[in-house]
């Protein structure tokens, strides 16, 4: 019994040193991720720039019933009047979007996932027409249908990353960055600091998060006097933000370590931008509150 015993604590011993091995590191990193948040000014900014975008709509590529709501998996797609798109997160394949869908089966006792498509079968022909692609972060769930876009857009678009997000990875992030990197997308050039801009989708401005990943990123999309603000996985539902909640030690601390101390700062600043009248912010798995929130779906 005695030799159960130590054996056990071994045991013990050695699985808290290997999860600290783990999780120290992208702890400690994230924590040094909190670049200077845009003012309002800076992002209204956005409202009176020229040549703006004429609408955005999302995209729904796999959706799953939560205890507490619908978790969705959507891509925001905004036109230029060119013709021009621009993508900002790609979602999952069929096959992708299962699998996920079974770790939250699991983890979260959601229902059975259900693929709507992959982003290029949503956009049909229309996929020709996306020029820019970015990503609020670089989790597969929101990166993984990069892989099919590309066997169908080829050469031609661009992505549109920050520095935090390209150069400082984790072990949740790693997969999807390399696809990205090696996807067909061409490197694409922003400028500005706090909030950054693209010079060929005015209208549309970039802004470093930290907070959940170290290369989280919020967009900015400017669309007849009112402001969408995409704020990617800072909560997981718009109740949430309003609760000022957050994901629990079990997500925050051992599924996905984040800087709580950042999320807990961004939270109500997105929340003050969102009670302003001319100001909406989405939630990216709030399915729901997208749905409600006046945007239309692609292709509808």
């Amino acid at each position: 019994m005695r030799l159960f015993v130590k054996l056990l604590g071994g045991f013990l011993i050695v699985g808290v040193v290997l999860l600290a091995f783990v999780l120290v590191p992208p702890h400690l990193q994230i924590r040094r991720v909190e670049p200077e948040l845009p003012s309002e000014a800076q992002l209204r900014g956005l409202l009176v720039a020229p040549n703006g975008p004429v609408r955005l709509r999302y995209l729904n590529t796999s959706s799953q019933e939560l205890p507490d709501g619908v978790l969705g998996h959507t891509v925001f797609v905004a036109e230029w009047a060119n013709g021009n798109l621009f993508m900002i997160d790609a979602g999952m394949d069929r096959e992708a979007a299962i699998e996920f869908g079974r770790l939250m089966e699991s983890a979260l006792g959601a229902q059975e996932a259900v693929s709507h498509g992959s982003v290029d079968q949503l956009l049909g022909e229309d996929t020709m027409r996306v020029q820019g692609v970015a990503f609020t972060h670089l989790h597969i769930d929101h990166a993984q249908g990069i892989v099919p876009f590309c066997e169908v857009r080829g050469s031609g678009a661009r992505v549109y990353q920050t520095s935090w997000q390209k150069d400082l990875l984790n072990f949740n992030t790693t997969e999807a960055a390399e696809l990205v990197e090696n996807s067909c997308l061409s490197a694409g050039q922003m400028t500005g600091e706090t909030l950054m801009e693209i010079a060929d989708f005015p209208g549309l401005g970039i802004a470093a998060l930290g907070g959940h990943t170290p290369g989280s990123t919020l967009f900015a999309i400017a669309i007849d006097g009112r402001l969408w603000i995409l704020s990617g996985d800072i909560t997981n539902s718009k109740a949430d933000l309003r609760s000022d909640t957050g994901k629990g030690f079990l997500y925050s601390y051992l599924m996905v370590p984040e800087n709580t101390a950042r999320t807990a700062e961004l939270r109500p600043w997105l929340m003050e931008l969102d009670s302003n009248a001319d100001m909406t912010v989405l939630v990216s798995h709030d399915l729901n509150d997208t749905q409600t929130s006046g945007l239309a779906e692609f292709g509808r």
